[in-house]
């Protein structure tokens, strides 16, 4: 069956029917293009049972019949949240109107980001057409398969996640969305898709995986290592197709492999040797944005691209569990980045600055 998106927006414009035409152009989406109605008609405006809500963030002020949507995409985002909480609630907008937003606006729009579960840009519909598809594929099974767990209890959450008894506790550690033992299905999203996946710790995406392993991100995705590390794959809810790996097993498996070879050292040291002595190929070492040596063992968080400890700083970006990777910030950010904000750094880091810059390039 596919997937009803009901997606709001002012029909009259040529360009949400080009973008409605853009996402139902194959069987997995339905997509129904609706007007914005008066809050007061919210519930009676939803003839079906939707998969998903797909709303402009910049609705038509003055409608067709000439009446006026008194609101912004992101007032009706909440209101919809309210009357659907088990249903994802998606933004869609333009990065030039991003651009546009005055401090204000953008800290509105941040606060009502907070009843929505993604926002996605107009110009990746055009641009990255299957990839916005695959999110909002993902967002609305992994919504659906929350839903229709029948104990929202920790046990069936963990289940769900495919995660072992040591992951488990580890998950423990990252404040899930329980109260009095329970969770909702939109507090349990929010929390595997903006916590557990998105801070590198207890599972890895592509970057984080191969530069723990020592190894290039192209050398990371070779069949054979794949294949290798396959058991180590996170096939659980709101699974992404560029795919995360858990810590734990990726260690383990690079660990006996190693052991097997007679290799030995740290994963990030031991992982390439130990491959190339069992399949007799050679990968590329993970190499440090700053000095362009190897072994890179870490990810600058600014940059997103590896980077040796020695070579960068703490950083502190955001609210992210003790139980996960520390965020690090890489000299080559530091001293060419635009997003580099030294107020993130602690106190030490800040008495580090002035030696950083007075560095030679390398």
């Amino acid at each position: 069956m596919p997937n009803v998106v009901i997606y709001v927006d002012d029909q009259a414009s040529k360009e949400a029917r080009r973008y409605q035409k853009r996402l139902s152009r194959v069987g997995d989406f339905e997509c129904k293009l609706i007007l914005p109605p008066e809050l007061k008609e919210l519930d009676s405006f939803i003839q079906d049972s939707p998969d998903l809500f797909l709303i402009d963030y910049e609705l038509s002020l003055v409608q067709p019949d000439g009446t006026k949507a008194a609101y912004r995409g992101s007032t009706l985002a909440a209101e919809i949240r309210a009357r659907y909480p088990d249903c994802p609630v998606v933004l869609i907008t333009r990065q030039s109107i991003l651009d546009q937003l005055d401090p204000a606006r953008k800290r509105q729009l941040t606060e009502r980001m907070q009843m929505c579960d993604e926002l996605i840009l107009k110009d990746d519909l055009d641009d990255r057409l299957n990839e916005t598809r695959q999110l909002l594929i993902s967002i609305a099974d992994g919504f659906r398969t929350l839903s229709r767990i029948g104990s929202k209890t920790w046990e069936p959450l963990v289940e769900v996640l495919g995660a072992g008894d040591e992951e488990g506790e580890l998950l423990r550690e990252t404040a899930p969305p329980l109260q009095e033992g329970e969770w909702t299905v939109t507090g349990a999203a929010n929390w595997i898709r903006n916590v557990i996946l998105r801070f590198p710790g207890i599972l890895y995406d592509p970057i984080h995986a191969a530069t723990r392993l020592g190894i290039t991100v192209e050398s990371f995705h070779d069949e054979n290592v794949q294949r290798l590390l396959e058991p180590a794959r996170y096939v659980g809810v709101f699974a992404s197709p560029e795919g995360h790996w858990w810590k734990g097993r990726l260690f383990r498996i690079a660990k006996e492999l190693a052991e097997q070879e007679d290799v030995d050292g740290h994963p990030n040291r031991a992982f390439a040797e130990a491959f190339r002595k069992r399949f007799g190929r050679e990968l590329l070492p993970a190499t440090c944005v700053w000095d362009r040596t190897a072994i890179a063992d870490w990810v600058c968080y600014v940059l997103r691209q590896p980077v040796k400890i020695k070579n960068s700083l703490r950083y502190y970006p955001d609210s992210r569990p003790s139980v996960m990777d520390d965020a690090r910030v890489s000299f080559r950010a530091i001293r060419e980045s635009n997003e580099f904000d030294e107020e993130l750094l602690d106190s030490e880091g800040i008495k580090l600055l002035e030696e950083i810059e007075a560095l030679p390039e390398p």
